[in-house]
């Protein structure tokens, strides 16, 4: 996992809470904003994924056009806005307009009292 999540200006700290893990659905997807830097939360069963909400084909938010983001079987992300499709486990582009691209990964834990937190490893 790179770093390149940290260069994008307003990138939260490590520590930062995003979400409790039950709000996020599972297999699903959940958008947060944490202080207008945009992050896509994606479980599916014991796989915890965290991105920058950023399509890298054009910076749009995966869920642009809607929430339906996660693909019926819960293993690739789907931007909204031109199909391009993402690995959930990797963020690896691997359809469309993804390919040859990748999502900015974020990494983030569960803590004692199943908030989702920045920080650790996915």
């Amino acid at each position: 996992m790179t770093d390149a999540w940290r260069k994008y200006r307003g990138a939260p700290a490590d520590g930062t809470p995003l979400c409790p893990v039950e709000a996020i659905p599972d297999p699903g997807t959940r958008s947060v904003m944490v202080a207008r830097f945009p992050v896509i939360l994606a479980r599916n069963g014991g796989t915890l994924r965290a991105y920058v909400n950023a399509c890298p084909h054009q910076y749009l938010p995966l869920d642009h056009r809607g929430p339906n983001v996660i693909s019926a079987d819960g293993t690739m992300l789907r931007c909204t806005n031109h199909d391009a499709a993402f690995r959930l486990e990797d963020g690896a582009g691997v359809e469309g307009l993804g390919l040859g691209c990748a999502l900015d990964a974020i990494p983030v834990t569960v803590d004692a009292a199943g908030m989702v937190v920045i920080g650790g490893s996915p």
